[in-house]
């Protein structure tokens, strides 16, 4: 005799979130909600470090909503250190950590703003990796919807370029360090290795690389997919 354990429901902040229609891919890319985020962690293993901060601006109507921004702190788990180099980088320190609200408290408030909206992040390999580790070990839950990358908008950006002999074809590509992008299309930088900082250079990246696409044909939500998406 087979007995089949029934799978616990999933918390109600979870539900809501999977449930929330998704943005139409046909859609102006101007007319769709998005929320960029960066994160700060102990280390860059998603299995052994830690979250340790979270920042997120919105974009809505093809504008960047500084009134809309997020932040907040992440402790790290009992029992995990954070160690004096990623101190050096990101400044966060361990007291300031320790008091700090759970990632069991700070996730369900990220989802909450990730509902219904695209999801930008700058190499998303690693902030998405972060996320849907914890979402997974907690609640057997991931990330949904669609997402982009700036990253990856670069590359297509670079390809098309080469594409149409604005560049030489034999040109490398470029930087993807986020700042260096930034700089490339002369838009400002704030100090790096803090997550809101990053969050804005990143969303105002984003609709700088938009915009270009959308002078090469890609106005819509599908458009800007098929260039980034993650």
């Amino acid at each position: 005799m087979f007995l089949f354990r029934r799978r616990p429901e999933l918390p109600a902040f979870i539900q809501a979130y999977q449930q929330a229609p998704q943005p139409d891919p046909a859609m102006p890319w101007r007319e769709v909600g998005y929320s960029v985020i960066d994160i700060e962690t102990s280390g860059l293993d998603e299995r052994r470090d830690a979250l340790l901060a979270i920042g997120l601006v919105e974009i809505n109507a093809g504008r960047v909503e500084l009134a809309r921004r997020w932040y907040s702190l992440v402790r790290p788990p009992e029992g995990l250190l954070v160690g004096a180099g990623s101190i050096r980088i990101h400044g966060l320190t361990r007291a300031e950590l320790a008091d700090a609200p759970p990632v069991e408290e700070v996730l369900p408030l990220l989802l909450e703003r990730l509902a219904s909206r695209v999801l930008v992040v700058h190499v998303a390999q690693v902030d998405v990796a972060f996320i849907n580790r914890i979402l997974k070990a907690r609640w057997g839950a991931r990330l949904v919807g669609p997402a982009l990358d700036t990253a990856r908008l670069a590359m297509t950006l670079h390809q098309t370029a080469q594409t149409l002999g604005h560049v030489q074809a034999d040109m490398p590509l470029p930087a993807i360090q986020l700042r260096a992008l930034a700089t490339r299309f002369g838009l400002p930088t704030y100090g790096q290795h803090n997550a809101l900082n990053d969050a804005l250079t990143t969303a105002q990246l984003f609709m700088a690389q938009a915009s270009r696409l959308e002078r090469q044909g890609r106005a819509t939500l599908r458009g800007l997919l098929r260039a980034g998406k993650v």
